[in-house]
This record gives C-alpha cells, structure tokens and sequence, in this order.
C-alpha cells in the first residue's frame, strides 16, 4: 500500500489511500481504496486527460465500496471525468458505493448529476493497479485542486458558494507562484 502525505488546515498528515486503474476494452475502472485526499489525484487527472482523447471509450466505473474518506479535490476530479465522459462520449459513468456517508456526500455534491451512483459490492478478484503519483510539484498539486474545485462549482448553485471563497483563495496563491517562477526564471 502507498502511504501518501496530505494537507490539513494543521499541516501534513498521513493518508493511507490510494486509487487504482484497469481497462478492458474501452472500459476504463477506477478504484479508490482508504482515505483518498488531493495528493492522490495528480496521476488520476493526467490520466482522465489521456482518456478524453481515446476515441474507444465505451465506459468507466468508478468504485467507491473500499473508500473510508474523500475529500473535495477527489470529488472535484471524478466530476470533472463524469462531465467529460458526457461530453466528449456521450457516456454516463456509474459510481459503485456502499458507504452510506460517502454515497450521501457524492450526492450532495452534485455526482449523481453525471454518474449512475449504485449501491453495490464488487468482485475483490477484479484486476487493478495502483496509480503512482510521479513528482508532485507545488504548482500542479495547485493547479489540480484549483480545476477540481471550479468543477465542483460548475455542478450546481450550492457547491459554487460553497467553494467560490476557496477558488478566490486558490487563484490568489496561483499568481504569486506565477510572479515567483517568472522573477526566477528571469
């Protein structure tokens, strides 16, 4: 298992989460097991990226039956491939949970929107493989909770007062690394 560090109002702490991919012919699956917090997410939204130019898609599932904790940025990315699979193929994801609290939550947020969310527990014997989050810069952990969160806002009025100080907030720290980098690299 991968243990991750992840950011709190009080500084890093420990996460034992993690998500996992498979696909089988144009089916793509992924798999969110533990405490899933935005340092998970890097790797997961190069790959959505990657899946949005795949002409073959015909599908993808989302399994949420071994996750324990989500928190706003992973919700933030999985809309951001429900509304793209809408989009770009014309396909409705289906959500797999069995946790009452993170079912509610995902609902709340806006994720039955543009996933079929199902009460449902899956095969172990299905094949995964953990993602590997590759060189986490400051800039793209920033860049990925910032998109994640203005997806969020884009689902509906409640999420977008919600998030909108915490965006605001985001964009502000956005162009101070910007001025940062620019003045370093000059």
């Amino acid at each position: 298992m991968i243990i991750l560090a992840s950011f709190s109002a009080n500084g890093i702490y420990m996460s034992t989460g993690h998500v996992e991919y498979a696909s089988l012919n144009g089916t793509h699956i992924f798999k969110l097991i533990g405490e899933v917090r935005a340092l998970s997410c890097i790797s997961l939204d190069k790959l959505l990226a990657k899946i949005e130019q795949q002409d073959n898609v015909v599908g993808a599932i989302v399994d949420l039956t071994e996750t324990t904790f989500i928190d706003s940025t992973v919700l933030g990315i999985l809309a951001k491939l429900g509304l793209k699979l809408k989009q770009t193929h014309h396909i409705q994801a289906v959500m797999l949970s069995t946790n009452q609290d993170i079912t509610t939550l995902a609902n709340s947020m806006g994720l039955g929107q543009v996933f079929v969310i199902l009460n449902y527990c899956g095969d172990p014997s299905v094949c995964t493989r953990a993602l590997i989050d590759e060189h986490i810069t400051q800039n793209a952990m920033l860049d990925t909770v910032l998109d994640a969160h203005k997806t969020l806002m884009k689902l509906n009025a409640s999420n977008q007062n919600m998030f909108e100080p915490l965006v605001k907030q985001l964009e502000k720290e956005q162009d101070t690394l910007d001025q940062v980098s620019t003045k370093q690299n000059a």
